[in-house]
């Protein structure tokens, strides 16, 4: 999910907003849902996209052009390096190298 935002947040940091890749990432919110799909598809943008656009939004509507990129920017460097010097190290303490209940699962030959 982390590479989808930071897709998203690099696209958006090129491009700006309002952009064609904004309203791309805008039509995947639907604010009043009806049916399964749309409330599938609104877990699907709070899960991928609503970090990269709201946060975009935000800082945008708050400073110019010239300090939107260089908020923006930063803001994007220093979260890579906190995802990768803290979140991915405590994730990996947390998860098992090896679950034992993967073998009555798995064939013989894995």
């Amino acid at each position: 999910m982390a590479a989808v935002q930071y897709s998203n947040a690099f696209l958006l940091l090129l491009l700006g907003y309002p952009s064609n890749v904004s309203k791309y990432l805008e039509g995947f919110h639907t604010k009043n849902p009806q049916k399964w799909y749309e409330y599938l598809f609104n877990i699907v943008f709070w899960l991928f996209i609503s970090i990269a656009l709201f946060s975009y939004r935000k800082v945008d509507k708050k400073y110019g052009f010239f300090k939107t990129k260089l908020y923006y920017g930063l803001g994007i460097v220093v979260s890579y390096f906190f995802l990768i010097g803290f979140v991915i190290p405590i994730l990996v303490d947390i998860i098992p190298d090896y679950i034992p209940l993967l073998d009555d699962l798995l064939p013989n030959n894995w």
